[in-house]
Formats: structure tokens, sequence, C-alpha cells
């Protein structure tokens, strides 16, 4: 998995909630810009959400971007949170095609950002490049990071953990439960799994799109459910490129029961989470999936 840069140590790529135990358990209110129950949380960071519109950015397969994440705890509800940042539409992407330019990506340091911005903890994902071909989501204030600028795109309440920059246990052989922080964890096999293929939820507002006849990369898990990949770590697998994304699945330590798979769709696909809260896995390699299905997207590819 590729590594990501923290002030103190590594996040687990958008810090997923909590384990997803079935598609039809969500009760995340849907949150738009006019919504200020969207802007709940209170603290020393700025506050970016009150400003918020609806942007959409087309034509993003293939565009790369970075996210920052600032963490902070709520000064009224004494609850750790976390605002998001993404590079997507700044930094000369818009003409490059790349919002997160490698020489200021190498040199960005988490404990400036932290300083600057008054965060308990700064971390940022490594570069990742677009799948999808368009998205829409809440867009606030655009902020500087060490030299690199990102918008504003969201929060939600985060863990213990996240805010210690602690990472989750990795799962432990079948029939051992893991209870802690409203998590549950129960394994496929005896088999010790690989990093990453751990479902959860994730507290989001975007609204993401695939134009009829695009090819989707899949992950089909043991349960049945179809996962499609929004985003891949440029770096991981060098020479990865959009065209040979069909050949991802040979690099890929898949658990038991999951498949990967290519696809193309015979109409628009749309990822639209109607509670809230998208299904989200990350693959061994830190490529990103969502899920597909009822109360996520209008099919399943």
């Amino acid at each position: 998995m590729p590594p990501v840069r923290t002030c103190i140590v590594p996040l687990a790529l958008y810090g997923l909630i909590h384990w997803l135990a079935a598609p039809d358990v969500w009760e995340v209110r849907p949150a738009h810009a006019s919504d200020r129950s969207a802007c709940q949380y209170f603290s020393q960071l700025p506050d970016d959400c009150a400003g918020a519109g609806q942007k959409r950015f087309d034509n993003l397969r293939g565009y790369r971007y970075e996210e920052i994440d600032l963490y902070a705890r709520d000064a009224i509800k004494k609850i750790p949170y976390v605002s998001i940042y993404n590079t997507t539409g700044q930094n000369g992407g818009d003409d490059t095609r790349d919002s997160a330019p490698a020489a200021v990506v190498a040199s960005l340091d988490p404990n400036i950002v932290a300083r600057k911005y008054h965060a308990l903890r700064v971390a940022t994902t490594p570069p990742l490049v677009w799948t999808v071909d368009w998205l829409a989501d809440r867009v606030g204030t655009v902020r500087t990071f060490d030299g690199l600028d990102a918008a504003w795109m969201g929060n939600r309440q985060a863990s213990a953990s996240e805010l210690s920059g602690r990472r989750p246990p990795a799962p432990r052989p079948a029939a051992a439960r893991r209870h802690g922080a409203g998590l549950t964890d129960k394994t496929l096999s005896s088999k010790p799994a690989p990093e990453g293929y751990r479902p959860g939820f994730v507290a989001r507002t975007s609204i993401e799109g695939f134009r009829k006849g695009s090819e989707v990369y899949l992950l089909d898990d043991p349960k049945g459910r179809t996962w499609v990949l929004v985003s891949y770590a440029d770096k991981t697998v060098p020479g990865m490129t959009l065209d040979k994304l069909d050949t991802l699945g040979q690099s890929l330590d898949l658990p038991e029961g999951w498949k990967f798979r290519s696809a193309r769709i015979p109409k628009e696909l749309i990822l639209e989470p109607k509670g809230g809260a998208i299904g989200r896995v990350e693959d061994d390699k830190g490529d990103l999936y969502d899920l597909t299905g009822p109360g996520q997207s209008n099919f399943v590819p």
C-alpha cells in the first residue's frame, strides 16, 4: 500500500467510519450545500463549510489529484472530526490534468500545515487518478497547504484512532471478532487477509458518474456486492495508466472470494448515496472503490 504522509502516523484513506454490515442500514441523512446541519462542527480550524456551494467537475477521467485532511476536536460536542480538502480544479489542473504536481506534493510538510491551521493532526493521501467521468459536490474555500492549493469538500466525525493516527488492527483469523469504537469485523477464511479489502461507510455528499459506454473496473466480493473503481494510486503499480487498468487484477492480492473484472456500461452509471454515506473499499494497492446497488447507484454494472 502506498504511504500516507501525516504529522503523526499514516491514515487509512478517507477514514472508514465503521465496517459495512449490509447496504441497507445507513442512517446518515443526505447533506446539501444549503443544509447548515452539514456544518455542524466548531473548532479552531477555518470554517470553510458555511459558504460552500454546489459545483460540478467534468472530464475527470485520468485527472490526478490529492486530498489533505485536517483533524480537530469539536469545542462544544468534544468529539473529533476532520475537514477534507481536495486539489481537483486547482494548481493548473484544468489545463495539465494534474492538480497535484509532483514537485509541490513532495515538499508538502504536514507539520507546517498543522501549525498554520491549528489542526491537531494533518494527513495527506498519495496522489490519485480519477476514473470517474464527472462529479458534483459541495465546494468551499480554497486554502493553500505549504504551496499546494485545495478546496474544502466536506467534513465528518472522526474516530479516536484517526485523530491519534493509529491504524486499525489487521483482521484476525476466521471466527475471531473485534469490538471497539463501534466496529465489528469477521474475516472470511483462516488465511491472513491482505492489506486493504475492509469495506466501510464514509460520509459523503458528492455524486459521481461514468458516461454511457465507459469502461469500468469492478470488484465482486463474497457477499455478492459489486464495487466500482473511482480512483487509482498512480505510483503503486509501476507504469499503470488508464488504458492498462483492465490488467489491474493481475497485480492485486485478492482475498478469498473476491474477483476483479472490467465491463463497458450500456448506460450512464451514477453513484449517489441516498443515505448520506457511501460504501467504500480500498484494495491492497491503495486504489479506491465505491459500492453499487440500492441506495448507492442507479444500477449494478
